[in-house]
């Protein structure tokens, strides 16, 4: 569900919200999982998270736009903060969504573009940035699928959730 990563050594990590930034824990043994890190940030009991290769990119409600964490050191008991993206004035987001089969991560509820559902690219995983939005609609959720065959194929499509009046897709991005 993009929440989690495995290290170079094989081992199981998780990374999560917290009230006050992300908590990072080995779970290669579920039953006994181990925190080995943290990375600060807004005092929210609202974040989300996504892990895309070597990065995780969390969100608040309580702000810091989009933060990039470097999990290339996790097995040895590091993730660093790379950077708190802010761009466009973007600060807020209530969900992040991501799509490993393009490289978008999908931000959804923001405090831009109506809350509608923003595009961003992670041709440098380290430098995420905003190249579209969809700004018709507030999007509560979303969940981002590219389709390799049948009438999509070739396509990214977009299934947002506004919480009001139902489902819309989009192509994305």
């Amino acid at each position: 569900d993009g929440r989690g990563s495995t290290g170079a050594s094989g081992r199981g990590y998780a990374v999560m919200g917290l009230e006050r930034g992300f908590g990072c824990g080995e779970v290669t043994d579920p039953t006994n999982p181990v925190v080995i890190d943290w990375v600060g940030g807004p005092s929210s009991a609202w974040q989300d998270v996504k892990v895309m290769g070597e990065y995780a990119y969390g969100v608040s409600e309580g702000g810091f736009g989009i933060q990039v964490m470097d999990l290339s050191e996790i097995d040895d008991g590091r993730v660093r903060l790379v950077q708190n993206k802010r761009q466009f004035g973007h600060e807020t987001t209530h969900n992040i969504i991501s799509n490993p089969d393009s490289g978008y991560i999908y931000l959804c509820g923001a405090n831009i573009a109506n809350g509608g559902l923003i595009a961003v690219s992670l041709d440098n995983p380290a430098d995420p940035r905003i190249v579209g939005q969809w700004s018709t609609h507030y999007v509560h959720d979303a969940q981002v699928v590219t389709y390799t065959e049948g009438p999509y194929a070739g396509r990214e499509i977009a299934f947002c959730l506004n919480g009001f009046d139902g489902l819309e897709l989009l192509d994305a991005p």
